[in-house]
């Protein structure tokens, strides 16, 4: 069967690109530059992420705080799935299909009144009202009695397998994929002390993004832009001068943001900037600092001493990404006297500074299709992109193996 000349273009593209990336991805980091502009613009290399990254490992899609009670529940399109967090009359959070299985239609498409987060007794397709149950078995179906076909038993809302980690939920397309726990265990360090898993999610801003889902990751990691994106809102409370990155972690990149002198001589002397309740079981320096934390490929996490930011990405195409910049505090903060009101200029703050980030990525992907672009050198402060770099590299090397 002959290859279409265009396909065989496409494809040979595709490979060159890949090339580029483990050629870049393996210099030392004095030496390292920023990727290839169509590393973040081509539609191709886009679609081979899909099915050889994310399609192959484990994806943060929520957190138990948001579905507290029996019928809640949580709707996401993830990579073209349209997908519930669903917490089961049994107690247990499970990740269903929202597809029906008579005529594949979304049972609970937007467009007919359903919001995207609630609490349901059940689930009822709008198109000719199957009925399922909140684990996804089928409850009734009308006048399917005549149908040969139809066996009540063996028709469900698929699921996905899910794991919850740190309080997180996650799923994965892949049925051999290594447990979270293993694929992040070099994370756990790092987080643990936060006790997650009892944490409440207090805010959840949603972002439409018009650039590719990695400017974001890269934006997100590095601490350099802190001299210029964030002069005036982190610079002065982490300085990027001071920053710096632990050497490579299986699955995870994480670095560290010190707090300003200033800050720290205050914490010491009893006069902390916290505004919320920190978790009880942190170190001493962990009240020092701030974090950020990746685990592979996109599960964002940015951390203080009375907070975690978690970050859900959800990528639509090469270019394309909805974005939601989450806050989690602990039980605690929020039976502090005057939460609602510190809450509400916390939010404020989340919306200030990630606007400032929305603003560069978006100015980034922009300059990316350029033709007159060359990736430049990255800097020390950069050393995340660089080992972000390695870790795309790996991807490749893994689906070349195979």
């Amino acid at each position: 069967m002959l290859v279409p000349t265009t396909k065989l273009a496409d494809r040979v593209r595709l490979t060159e690109l890949q090339e580029k990336i483990q050629y870049i991805a393996a210099r030392p980091l004095e030496c390292a530059t920023a990727l290839p502009a169509q590393a973040y613009t081509a539609p191709d290399f886009y679609q081979w992420e899909v099915e050889h990254i994310f399609k192959k490992q484990w994806l943060c899609v929520g957190h138990i705080s948001q579905v507290p009670k029996p019928g809640d529940y949580i709707n996401l399109d993830l990579l073209d799935e349209p997908i519930s967090i669903v917490h089961g009359k049994d107690d247990q959070i499970r990740v269903l299909s929202r597809v029906c299985a008579h005529r594949g239609m979304d049972i609970m498409p937007e467009g007919f009144g359903h919001p995207a987060q609630g609490n349901r007794r059940s689930f009822l397709c709008p198109y000719h009202h199957w009925s399922y149950g909140l684990d996804g078995h089928l409850f009734g179906a009308p006048e399917m009695h005549q149908s040969q076909q139809f066996e009540r038993d063996k028709i469900c809302l698929p699921t996905f397998r899910s794991e919850i980690w740190q309080g997180f939920v996650f799923v994965t397309f892949d049925a051999t994929l290594e447990s979270v726990s293993t694929h992040y265990a070099q994370l756990l360090p790092y987080v643990e002390r936060w006790n997650m898993g009892s944490m409440e999610m207090v805010a959840n801003l949603q972002w439409d993004c018009r650039f590719n889902w990695k400017v974001l990751v890269e934006n997100f990691m590095e601490p350099y832009h802190h001299l210029g994106t964030h002069c005036k809102t982190f610079e002065p409370m982490m300085p990027a001068a001071g920053t710096w990155t632990e050497p490579a972690l299986v699955n995870t990149i994480v670095c560290h943001l010190p707090l300003a002198k200033s800050i720290v001589d205050q914490v010491k002397a009893g006069n902390s900037p916290s505004v919320f309740q920190s978790p009880s079981n942190l170190l001493p320096d962990d009240h020092y600092e701030y974090s950020v934390c990746l685990g592979t490929p996109n599960f964002l996490l940015f951390i203080g001493p009375d907070r975690v930011y978690w970050y859900l990405l959800l990528p639509t195409s090469a270019g394309e990404m909805t974005l939601h910049t989450t806050l989690l505090v602990t039980p605690e903060s929020k039976e502090m006297p005057g939460f609602e009101q510190v809450l509400e200029q916390e939010i404020a703050a989340l919306r200030k500074f990630h606007l400032e980030d929305v603003e560069v990525c978006t100015a980034v992907q922009r300059g990316l299709r350029s033709s007159l672009y060359s990736p430049g050198p990255l800097g020390h402060l950069e050393m995340p992109i660089w080992l972000f770099q390695q870790y795309l590299a790996q991807q490749i090397q893994a689906d070349s193996n195979q």
